[in-house]
């Protein structure tokens, strides 16, 4: 079953299963330390600061990252 089948099928779901099948999965991720997500996260903050200001990358404003949003969703179903 490929990726967009399972998030097809999800989002057949009721919200209350959409929520305990979304739990269900951050349950099954592998756990890390705060030290390496906060580390990661800062490195992650620095790398997209760097492409915003290089120009490599341009922000989204709320209407258009909502937008964005919205397509994907539209492609799940």
């Amino acid at each position: 079953m490929s990726m967009i089948e399972i998030q097809n099928a999800a989002s057949e779901l009721p919200p209350h299963e959409r929520g305990a099948l979304v739990a269900w999965l951050l349950d099954s991720l592998p756990p890390h330390s705060g030290e390496d997500a906060a580390a990661d996260s800062l490195r992650e903050a620095a790398r997209r600061r760097s492409e915003l200001d290089s120009g490599a990358v341009t922000a989204l404003n709320s209407e258009e990252f909502w937008a964005a949003i919205e397509r994907e969703r539209a492609q799940w179903k």
